[in-house]
């Protein structure tokens, strides 16, 4: 796949989504991906825009999610001409059902990993995301 833009281009984008992801704007989000973007989460393939708007709401990235105070914190970033990998914290605070589990109120902080991917238009086409779902669920279980 070849890219328009320049790196610089594609960092402004991601500087956007993941302003909008602290500011809990869906919105904001949204418009940072194309048409049909797609988040892979662990493996498991969210497609299209109304799977990763639902996603990112049922999240709490966009409010009435399983967490609230959602905030991705980035650690250490990693370009090249294809892709921009970005080594985050996430954090919040779990007020809603996750995976069959009831709110706990606990607060949570996990290591992320996300490679983000761009279309030539320069919108997040996709990105892939790592975490460990087993030491979350253990904070929220402490």
């Amino acid at each position: 796949m070849r890219f328009l833009g320049t790196v610089a281009d594609r960092l402004a984008i991601l500087a956007r989504h993941l302003e909008a992801e602290n500011a809990h704007d869906l919105d904001g989000i949204m418009a940072t991906y194309v048409e049909r973007p797609v988040v892979v989460i662990n493996g498991r393939a969210i497609e299209g825009r109304e799977g990763v708007r639902l996603f990112h709401q049922r999240f709490g990235f966009g409010g009435d999610g399983s967490f609230a105070e959602v905030h991705v914190e980035e650690r250490h970033r990693h370009a090249t001409a294809e892709a921009i990998a970005i080594e985050q914290t996430l954090s919040g605070r779990h007020v809603g059902d996750w995976e069959a589990m009831a709110p706990t109120g606990k607060r949570f902080k996990v290591a992320v990993c996300t490679v983000y991917r761009f279309a030539a238009d320069g919108l997040l086409q996709s990105e892939d995301v790592y975490f460990d779902r087993a030491r979350l669920r253990e904070q929220l279980l402490k």
